[in-house]
């Protein structure tokens, strides 16, 4: 019985060595790639730490270059937007209410400093009613959403039968454009226009009994652009513009950061303090630095020569000090004769 339970219990611990070992080599196996990473990571950081001061700024150019286009691209971007533009609002007139035709209508949005010519275009059929008609008004009233009137004009109008000829057909309609505010400067981007088309006295009748009231197949509003000024030489060259805008912005931010980086990428590393100062040294004596063999013996050879000339200027010290008092001996007896010899004199006067 004990031989048994010996006999399983080696085979227990075998079996578990042999389930450790494997465990060990599927882990070996898994976490060899990270293992080779992490081994390649610190010897590439460590070969490139020495470049570090001009690395990074390298690094943070080629990440802050795409940021820099990119501004410069929204900015010439916003240039080529805010850029006034003509535009043309379709008006919806209404009849048979008693008046003339009319019509409200929302203009798109407008630049607040920028001059408009405001004309009215019609398109009204070309049919006889309205030849006959003769003159007509057109009323234009520009306001604000809070009700302010900027501007209300009335101007006359005519429909003339179209000129035909051999190889030229009837036309079936007719443009008519009726110029109504020349350089409106709106002040507002939001803008309301009232328009009303026709004549008072349409209850009257025409030839064979048609009212005195136009015919209208459609109209609207239109608006075009004055070139006045910078505002007008960018509106008439917008892409010229854009592009200098985004060129100026470029240089600009190119330039601040080349006085950010370069600086960083050419600035000398500090020196060691740690390393030996060889300045000031004679080179006749045949100092070598610490990394030559024969450098403990060069040094030695060098402190018995430093010892020696500190002792031959000690000596020299000592014999000048020596020298010192001697004299001062003397200085000081010639000054006691004089002194002498000033009392005699002070004795024979009195």
């Amino acid at each position: 019985m004990d031989n048994e339970h010996i006999s399983t219990a080696q085979e227990n611990s075998f079996v578990a060595a042999q389930e450790d070992h494997a465990n060990q080599v599927l882990e070996n196996v898994l976490y060899a790639p990270l293992r080779l990473f992490l081994v390649l990571t610190t010897n590439l950081v460590s070969y490139l730490r020495p470049f570090a001061a001009q690395i990074i700024p390298v690094l943070i150019c080629i990440f802050l270059i795409p940021l820099i286009l990119l501004l410069s691209f929204f900015s010439g971007l916003i240039v080529w937007k805010s850029v006034a533009v003509g535009w043309e609002s379709p008006l919806h007139l209404q009849f048979g209410d008693g008046s003339p035709p009319y019509a409200l209508s929302t203009l798109p949005p407008l630049v607040p400093q920028q001059r408009y010519d405001v004309s009215v275009h019609l398109s009204i059929p070309a049919v006889e009613s309205n030849y006959a008609l003769g003159n007509f008004m057109t009323t234009l009233t520009l306001s604000t959403t809070s009700n302010n009137t900027l501007s209300s004009v009335r101007r006359p109008a005519i429909v003339f039968p179209p000129r035909t000829s051999f190889f030229r057909r009837k036309p079936s309609t007719i443009s008519v454009t009726v110029p109504m505010v020349s350089s409106f400067l709106p002040g507002s981007s939001t803008i309301i226009a009232f328009v009303e088309v026709g004549r008072g006295d349409q209850w009257k009748s025409l030839g064979n009994g048609e009212g005195r009231e136009i015919s209208v197949i459609s109209a609207s509003v239109k608006g075009s652009v004055v070139h006045h000024g910078i505002r007008g030489l960018v509106s008439r060259f917008p892409l010229t513009f854009a592009l200098i805008s985004a060129t100026l912005f470029l240089v600009i931010l190119s330039v601040i950061l080349a006085g950010c980086i370069l600086p960083t990428m050419f600035r000398r590393a500090p020196r060691d303090e740690s390393s030996p100062d060889t300045r000031g040294i004679p080179t006749d004596i045949g100092i070598k630095t610490p990394s030559s063999s024969s450098s403990d013996i060069d040094e030695k050879s060098f402190v018995r020569r430093r010892g020696k000339q500190s002792r031959s200027l000690s000596r020299k010290s000592r014999i000048k000090v020596e020298a010192m008092p001697a004299a001062s001996i003397k200085s000081n007896a010639l000054r006691r004769r004089a002194s002498r010899t000033l009392d005699g004199r002070s004795d024979s006067d009195s």
